[in-house]
Protein backbone atom coordinates (compact mmCIF):
# COMPACT_ATOMS: atom_id res chain seq x y z
CA UNK A 1 0.00 0.00 0.00
CA UNK A 2 1.43 3.54 -1.32
CA UNK A 3 0.75 5.88 1.29
CA UNK A 4 1.49 9.51 1.66
CA UNK A 5 0.93 12.15 4.17
CA UNK A 6 -0.86 14.95 3.24
CA UNK A 7 -1.09 18.71 4.49
CA UNK A 8 -3.50 21.36 3.68
CA UNK A 9 -4.63 24.60 5.28
CA UNK A 10 -8.66 25.12 6.12
CA UNK A 11 -10.97 28.02 5.42
CA UNK A 12 -9.43 29.67 9.04
CA UNK A 13 -6.09 29.07 8.26
CA UNK A 14 -5.79 25.78 10.85
CA UNK A 15 -3.10 23.82 9.02
CA UNK A 16 -4.06 20.01 8.70
CA UNK A 17 -2.04 16.40 7.83
CA UNK A 18 -3.84 13.17 7.16
CA UNK A 19 -2.81 9.68 5.55
CA UNK A 20 -3.88 9.16 2.58
CA UNK A 21 -3.86 5.82 0.53
CA UNK A 22 -2.29 5.97 -3.67
CA UNK A 23 -6.14 7.30 -4.48
CA UNK A 24 -5.69 10.12 -2.26
CA UNK A 25 -8.27 8.97 0.33
CA UNK A 26 -7.73 9.83 3.24
CA UNK A 27 -7.45 6.18 6.04
CA UNK A 28 -10.11 6.47 7.98
CA UNK A 29 -8.34 4.94 11.63
CA UNK A 30 -5.05 7.03 11.08
CA UNK A 31 -7.17 10.23 10.05
CA UNK A 32 -9.92 9.74 13.71
CA UNK A 33 -7.18 9.20 15.75
CA UNK A 34 -5.63 12.64 14.35
CA UNK A 35 -8.51 14.11 15.18
CA UNK A 36 -9.82 12.94 18.40
CA UNK A 37 -6.17 12.10 19.94
CA UNK A 38 -3.42 14.80 18.29
CA UNK A 39 -5.59 17.69 17.31
CA UNK A 40 -7.52 17.20 20.75
CA UNK A 41 -4.87 17.66 22.49
CA UNK A 42 -3.72 20.53 20.74
CA UNK A 43 -0.65 18.84 18.93
CA UNK A 44 1.09 21.74 16.37
CA UNK A 45 1.10 20.29 12.52
CA UNK A 46 4.30 19.97 12.59
CA UNK A 47 4.04 17.01 15.52
CA UNK A 48 1.35 15.63 13.74
CA UNK A 49 3.10 15.50 10.26
CA UNK A 50 5.82 13.64 12.19
CA UNK A 51 3.12 11.12 14.26
CA UNK A 52 1.79 10.45 10.87
CA UNK A 53 5.15 9.57 8.76
CA UNK A 54 5.67 7.13 11.61
CA UNK A 55 2.00 5.59 11.40
CA UNK A 56 3.19 5.16 7.54
CA UNK A 57 6.25 2.96 8.89
CA UNK A 58 3.66 0.94 10.67
CA UNK A 59 1.63 0.17 7.71
CA UNK A 60 4.72 -0.49 5.44
CA UNK A 61 5.51 -2.73 8.49
CA UNK A 62 2.50 -4.82 7.98
CA UNK A 63 2.78 -5.11 4.18
CA UNK A 64 5.95 -6.87 4.53
CA UNK A 65 4.98 -9.14 7.26
CA UNK A 66 1.79 -9.78 5.84
CA UNK A 67 -0.51 -8.82 8.74
CA UNK A 68 -3.57 -6.71 9.07
CA UNK A 69 -3.87 -5.34 13.03
CA UNK A 70 -6.85 -3.94 12.42
CA UNK A 71 -8.71 -7.26 11.27
CA UNK A 72 -6.14 -9.27 14.03
CA UNK A 73 -7.71 -6.63 16.96
CA UNK A 74 -11.34 -6.73 16.07
CA UNK A 75 -11.07 -10.97 16.56
CA UNK A 76 -9.84 -9.69 20.21
CA UNK A 77 -6.31 -11.13 19.48
CA UNK A 78 -3.17 -9.12 19.85
CA UNK A 79 0.40 -8.63 18.56
CA UNK A 80 2.83 -11.45 19.83
CA UNK A 81 6.28 -10.94 21.86
CA UNK A 82 7.94 -11.99 18.43
CA UNK A 83 5.87 -9.69 16.02
CA UNK A 84 6.92 -6.49 18.78
CA UNK A 85 10.57 -7.13 18.22
CA UNK A 86 9.76 -7.56 14.27
CA UNK A 87 8.16 -3.91 14.95
CA UNK A 88 11.29 -2.70 16.54
CA UNK A 89 13.54 -4.04 14.48
CA UNK A 90 11.85 -3.06 11.33
CA UNK A 91 11.03 0.75 13.10
CA UNK A 92 14.91 0.87 13.01
CA UNK A 93 15.73 0.74 9.60
CA UNK A 94 15.24 3.29 6.67
CA UNK A 95 11.92 3.83 5.06
CA UNK A 96 13.23 6.02 2.23
CA UNK A 97 13.57 3.90 -0.10
CA UNK A 98 11.01 2.97 -2.98
CA UNK A 99 10.50 0.03 -5.03
CA UNK A 100 7.39 -0.17 -7.21
CA UNK A 101 5.61 2.93 -4.89
CA UNK A 102 5.43 0.82 -2.16
CA UNK A 103 7.54 1.51 0.50
CA UNK A 104 10.16 -0.79 1.57
CA UNK A 105 12.99 -1.01 4.31
CA UNK A 106 16.39 -0.63 3.03
CA UNK A 107 18.33 -4.15 4.12
CA UNK A 108 20.27 -4.06 7.02
CA UNK A 109 23.58 -3.20 5.68
CA UNK A 110 21.92 -0.10 4.94
CA UNK A 111 22.13 3.04 7.11
CA UNK A 112 19.73 2.60 10.77
CA UNK A 113 17.37 5.46 12.10
CA UNK A 114 18.87 6.95 15.22
CA UNK A 115 18.21 5.89 18.14
CA UNK A 116 15.74 9.09 19.18
CA UNK A 117 13.88 8.32 15.73
CA UNK A 118 12.99 4.73 16.38
CA UNK A 119 12.21 5.54 19.79
CA UNK A 120 10.10 8.24 18.52
CA UNK A 121 8.36 5.97 16.20
CA UNK A 122 8.25 3.44 18.40
CA UNK A 123 6.23 6.01 21.10
CA UNK A 124 3.86 6.58 18.42
CA UNK A 125 2.96 3.16 17.22
CA UNK A 126 2.65 1.84 20.59
CA UNK A 127 -0.01 5.30 21.24
CA UNK A 128 -2.00 4.96 18.09
CA UNK A 129 -2.19 0.68 18.52
CA UNK A 130 -3.67 1.13 21.78
CA UNK A 131 -6.40 3.92 20.22
CA UNK A 132 -7.14 1.37 17.44
CA UNK A 133 -7.50 -1.49 19.82
CA UNK A 134 -10.17 -0.33 22.23
CA UNK A 135 -11.95 1.02 19.34
CA UNK A 136 -12.55 -2.38 17.22
CA UNK A 137 -11.58 -5.05 19.75
CA UNK A 138 -14.37 -6.47 21.69
CA UNK A 139 -14.52 -4.79 25.03
CA UNK A 140 -14.13 -6.85 27.73
CA UNK A 141 -12.07 -6.42 30.81
CA UNK A 142 -9.18 -9.20 29.87
CA UNK A 143 -8.86 -7.40 26.65
CA UNK A 144 -8.30 -4.43 28.33
CA UNK A 145 -5.22 -6.31 30.81
CA UNK A 146 -3.81 -7.89 27.30
CA UNK A 147 -4.40 -4.11 25.12
CA UNK A 148 -2.12 -2.66 27.90
CA UNK A 149 0.50 -5.47 28.28
CA UNK A 150 1.15 -4.97 24.52
CA UNK A 151 1.28 -1.41 24.55
CA UNK A 152 4.05 -1.87 27.69
CA UNK A 153 5.68 -4.44 25.75
CA UNK A 154 6.04 -2.00 22.10
CA UNK A 155 7.07 0.59 24.95
CA UNK A 156 9.82 -1.63 27.01
CA UNK A 157 11.50 -2.34 23.15
CA UNK A 158 12.46 1.30 22.68
CA UNK A 159 15.67 2.19 22.77
CA UNK A 160 17.67 3.46 25.56
CA UNK A 161 17.88 7.22 25.27
CA UNK A 162 21.23 8.58 24.97
CA UNK A 163 21.19 11.78 25.96
CA UNK A 164 24.13 12.36 28.11
CA UNK A 165 26.40 11.49 25.04
CA UNK A 166 24.09 13.52 22.44
CA UNK A 167 24.96 16.83 24.25
CA UNK A 168 28.55 15.91 24.81
CA UNK A 169 28.62 15.81 21.48
CA UNK A 170 26.51 18.78 20.57
CA UNK A 171 28.74 20.93 23.21
CA UNK A 172 31.85 20.10 21.74
CA UNK A 173 30.72 21.17 17.45
CA UNK A 174 30.12 24.30 18.48
CA UNK A 175 30.76 28.15 16.85
CA UNK A 176 33.37 30.05 17.11
CA UNK A 177 33.26 34.08 16.86
CA UNK A 178 36.04 34.14 14.21
CA UNK A 179 34.16 32.02 12.37
CA UNK A 180 30.88 34.38 12.35
CA UNK A 181 32.88 37.40 11.96
CA UNK A 182 34.17 35.87 9.06
CA UNK A 183 30.62 35.09 7.44
CA UNK A 184 29.26 37.96 8.64
CA UNK A 185 32.21 40.17 6.34
CA UNK A 186 31.39 37.73 3.49
CA UNK A 187 27.70 38.59 3.21
CA UNK A 188 28.00 41.98 3.83
CA UNK A 189 26.24 43.35 0.40
CA UNK A 190 27.83 44.10 -2.15
CA UNK A 191 30.99 42.00 -1.16
CA UNK A 192 33.02 40.89 -3.40
CA UNK A 193 32.37 37.03 -3.37
CA UNK A 194 29.31 37.01 -1.84
CA UNK A 195 27.57 33.77 -2.16
CA UNK A 196 24.20 35.44 -3.60
CA UNK A 197 24.54 37.81 -6.74
CA UNK A 198 21.03 39.76 -6.33
CA UNK A 199 22.02 42.71 -4.07
CA UNK A 200 18.53 42.93 -2.70
CA UNK A 201 18.96 39.46 -1.37
CA UNK A 202 22.26 40.14 -0.05
CA UNK A 203 20.81 42.76 2.24
CA UNK A 204 18.02 40.61 3.03
CA UNK A 205 20.45 37.35 3.78
CA UNK A 206 23.00 39.44 5.61
CA UNK A 207 20.08 40.90 7.81
CA UNK A 208 18.61 37.66 8.78
CA UNK A 209 21.51 35.94 9.59
CA UNK A 210 22.82 39.66 11.73
CA UNK A 211 19.19 39.10 13.66
CA UNK A 212 19.91 34.70 14.49
CA UNK A 213 22.98 35.58 15.98
CA UNK A 214 22.71 38.79 17.93
CA UNK A 215 19.06 37.59 19.04
CA UNK A 216 18.89 33.77 19.26
CA UNK A 217 15.25 33.75 18.13
CA UNK A 218 14.27 29.77 16.42
CA UNK A 219 14.29 30.06 12.67
CA UNK A 220 10.41 29.79 12.60
CA UNK A 221 10.68 33.22 14.80
CA UNK A 222 12.87 35.04 12.22
CA UNK A 223 10.34 33.90 9.13
CA UNK A 224 7.31 34.69 11.28
CA UNK A 225 8.34 38.60 12.03
CA UNK A 226 6.37 41.15 10.68
CA UNK A 227 7.22 44.96 9.83
CA UNK A 228 4.78 46.22 12.52
CA UNK A 229 6.32 43.43 15.18
CA UNK A 230 9.37 46.20 14.90
CA UNK A 231 9.01 49.19 17.03
CA UNK A 232 11.09 51.76 14.99
CA UNK A 233 11.10 54.51 17.66
CA UNK A 234 11.50 52.63 20.47
CA UNK A 235 14.06 50.32 18.70
CA UNK A 236 12.37 47.20 20.54
CA UNK A 237 11.14 43.36 18.35
CA UNK A 238 7.95 41.51 19.27
CA UNK A 239 7.96 37.38 19.24
CA UNK A 240 4.36 36.93 18.76
CA UNK A 241 2.38 33.78 18.30
CA UNK A 242 0.81 33.37 15.13
CA UNK A 243 -0.31 29.54 14.99
CA UNK A 244 -2.61 28.64 11.91
CA UNK A 245 -3.18 32.48 10.95
CA UNK A 246 -5.22 32.67 7.64
CA UNK A 247 -3.19 35.22 6.03
CA UNK A 248 0.29 33.56 6.16
CA UNK A 249 -0.13 31.43 2.50
CA UNK A 250 2.82 29.35 3.28
CA UNK A 251 2.16 25.70 2.85
CA UNK A 252 4.63 24.84 5.88
CA UNK A 253 3.91 27.97 8.13
CA UNK A 254 6.99 29.30 10.10
CA UNK A 255 5.96 29.31 13.97
CA UNK A 256 6.81 30.83 17.26
CA UNK A 257 7.42 27.58 19.44
CA UNK A 258 8.09 29.56 22.49
CA UNK A 259 5.88 32.57 24.53
CA UNK A 260 5.69 35.71 22.89
CA UNK A 261 8.07 38.69 24.55
CA UNK A 262 9.61 41.75 23.57
CA UNK A 263 12.86 43.17 24.15
CA UNK A 264 15.44 45.78 22.88
CA UNK A 265 17.21 45.92 19.30
CA UNK A 266 20.46 47.66 18.60
CA UNK A 267 19.92 51.19 16.74
CA UNK A 268 22.18 49.41 14.16
CA UNK A 269 19.89 46.75 13.48
CA UNK A 270 16.67 48.90 13.43
CA UNK A 271 18.42 51.21 10.86
CA UNK A 272 19.55 48.43 8.71
CA UNK A 273 15.55 47.08 9.45
CA UNK A 274 14.28 50.21 8.18
CA UNK A 275 16.50 50.18 5.25
CA UNK A 276 15.29 46.77 4.09
CA UNK A 277 11.68 47.65 4.30
CA UNK A 278 12.05 50.99 3.09
CA UNK A 279 14.71 50.51 -0.08
CA UNK A 280 14.35 46.26 -1.15
CA UNK A 281 10.61 44.88 0.05
CA UNK A 282 8.91 47.92 -0.87
CA UNK A 283 9.69 47.46 -4.14
CA UNK A 284 7.68 44.29 -4.72
CA UNK A 285 4.62 44.45 -5.20
CA UNK A 286 3.36 41.62 -3.73
CA UNK A 287 4.77 42.38 -0.04
CA UNK A 288 2.38 44.65 0.20
CA UNK A 289 -0.32 42.17 0.54
CA UNK A 290 0.84 41.13 3.89
CA UNK A 291 3.09 42.33 6.47
CA UNK A 292 5.22 39.46 6.84
CA UNK A 293 9.50 41.02 7.19
CA UNK A 294 11.57 38.83 5.18
CA UNK A 295 9.98 37.90 1.43
CA UNK A 296 10.86 36.53 -1.39
CA UNK A 297 12.96 38.59 -3.88
CA UNK A 298 13.05 36.04 -7.25
CA UNK A 299 11.47 36.79 -10.13
CA UNK A 300 8.25 34.48 -10.40
CA UNK A 301 5.12 33.80 -9.02
CA UNK A 302 6.41 33.91 -5.58
CA UNK A 303 7.99 37.22 -5.42
CA UNK A 304 6.90 39.00 -2.94
CA UNK A 305 5.39 36.51 -1.24
CA UNK A 306 6.89 35.56 2.84
CA UNK A 307 10.32 33.69 2.52
CA UNK A 308 9.16 29.77 2.65
CA UNK A 309 10.90 27.29 4.88
CA UNK A 310 12.97 25.28 2.12
CA UNK A 311 13.87 28.99 0.61
CA UNK A 312 15.61 29.64 3.90
CA UNK A 313 16.93 26.24 4.31
CA UNK A 314 18.27 26.82 1.18
CA UNK A 315 20.38 29.85 2.64
CA UNK A 316 21.56 27.67 5.59
CA UNK A 317 22.93 25.28 3.14
CA UNK A 318 25.28 27.82 1.18
CA UNK A 319 26.35 29.20 4.35
CA UNK A 320 27.43 25.46 5.42
CA UNK A 321 29.59 25.78 1.98
CA UNK A 322 31.34 28.77 3.59
CA UNK A 323 31.71 27.84 7.69
CA UNK A 324 31.23 23.93 7.48
CA UNK A 325 28.44 23.10 9.87
CA UNK A 326 26.28 25.60 11.05
CA UNK A 327 22.37 26.18 11.09
CA UNK A 328 19.92 28.23 13.00
CA UNK A 329 19.84 26.51 16.08
CA UNK A 330 23.36 26.80 16.17
CA UNK A 331 23.57 29.67 16.15
CA UNK A 332 21.00 30.20 19.23
CA UNK A 333 23.09 28.09 21.33
CA UNK A 334 25.94 30.09 20.72
CA UNK A 335 24.16 33.25 21.50
CA UNK A 336 23.44 31.17 25.02
CA UNK A 337 27.12 30.59 25.26
CA UNK A 338 27.79 34.32 24.61
CA UNK A 339 25.21 35.43 27.14
CA UNK A 340 26.78 33.02 29.63
CA UNK A 341 29.98 34.33 29.26
CA UNK A 342 28.62 38.01 29.66
CA UNK A 343 26.51 37.42 32.62
CA UNK A 344 29.70 35.48 34.50
CA UNK A 345 31.60 38.58 33.67
CA UNK A 346 28.44 40.71 35.34
CA UNK A 347 28.49 38.33 38.27
CA UNK A 348 24.95 37.50 37.59
CA UNK A 349 24.07 34.94 40.63
CA UNK A 350 22.63 31.76 38.45
CA UNK A 351 19.29 32.26 39.34
CA UNK A 352 18.87 35.59 38.01
CA UNK A 353 20.74 34.48 35.14
CA UNK A 354 18.58 31.66 34.68
CA UNK A 355 15.34 34.02 35.18
CA UNK A 356 16.88 36.67 32.02
CA UNK A 357 17.50 33.98 29.42
CA UNK A 358 14.31 32.24 30.12
CA UNK A 359 12.44 35.44 29.58
CA UNK A 360 14.97 35.95 26.35
CA UNK A 361 14.56 32.84 25.18
CA UNK A 362 10.58 32.63 25.71
CA UNK A 363 10.82 29.51 28.12
CA UNK A 364 9.01 29.04 31.20
CA UNK A 365 10.53 30.03 34.19
CA UNK A 366 10.08 26.54 35.85
CA UNK A 367 10.98 24.82 32.35
CA UNK A 368 14.58 24.11 33.35
CA UNK A 369 15.33 24.49 29.18
CA UNK A 370 17.45 27.52 30.74
CA UNK A 371 20.12 25.03 32.28
CA UNK A 372 20.44 23.23 28.92
CA UNK A 373 21.73 25.85 26.83
CA UNK A 374 24.34 27.30 29.65
CA UNK A 375 25.84 23.47 29.66
CA UNK A 376 28.87 24.45 27.55
CA UNK A 377 30.08 27.17 28.97
CA UNK A 378 29.86 25.56 32.56
CA UNK A 379 31.73 22.83 30.78
CA UNK A 380 34.32 25.56 29.32
CA UNK A 381 34.46 26.71 33.21
CA UNK A 382 34.97 23.43 34.76
CA UNK A 383 37.79 22.78 32.50
CA UNK A 384 39.24 26.36 33.10
CA UNK A 385 39.25 24.96 36.74
CA UNK A 386 40.77 21.85 36.45
CA UNK A 387 43.90 23.35 33.96
CA UNK A 388 43.87 26.08 37.17
CA UNK A 389 44.41 23.56 39.64
CA UNK A 390 46.83 21.64 37.41
CA UNK A 391 48.87 24.74 36.69
CA UNK A 392 49.16 25.45 40.77
CA UNK A 393 50.26 21.54 41.84
CA UNK A 394 52.91 21.59 38.95
CA UNK A 395 54.20 24.71 39.96
CA UNK A 396 54.35 24.04 43.41
CA UNK A 397 56.40 20.75 42.51
CA UNK A 398 59.01 22.98 40.36
CA UNK A 399 59.28 25.17 43.62
CA UNK A 400 60.38 22.08 45.77
CA UNK A 401 62.52 20.85 42.42
CA UNK A 402 64.42 24.11 42.27
CA UNK A 403 64.47 24.50 46.04
CA UNK A 404 67.05 21.18 45.98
Amino acid sequence: MALSVRRFTGDSGERHAILVDEAGMPLFYPTLWVTVILRGGARAVNTIHNALNAIKCLYAWQDAYALDVEQRFSKGAFLKANEVHALRDFLQESQSQKTNGRVVPFTRKQKNVSPSSQYARMSVAAEYLEFLARRVCPSSEEAEKRITAMVAQIKANRPNQTTKTMVGERDENHLEDSALDALETKLSPGTEGNPFTDYSVQFRNALMFAILRNTGIRRGELLNLKVDDIDFAGNTLRIVRRADSPHDIRRYQPVAKTRERQFPLHAELVNRIHEYVAQHRSKLAAAKRHGYLFVTHKEGRYQGAPISNSAFSKFIEVLKGIVGAIHAHKLRHHWNYTFSSLSAAKGLPAAREEKLRSYLMGWEQTSGTAATYNRRHIKQEAADSMLELQRKVLARKQDRTNEQ
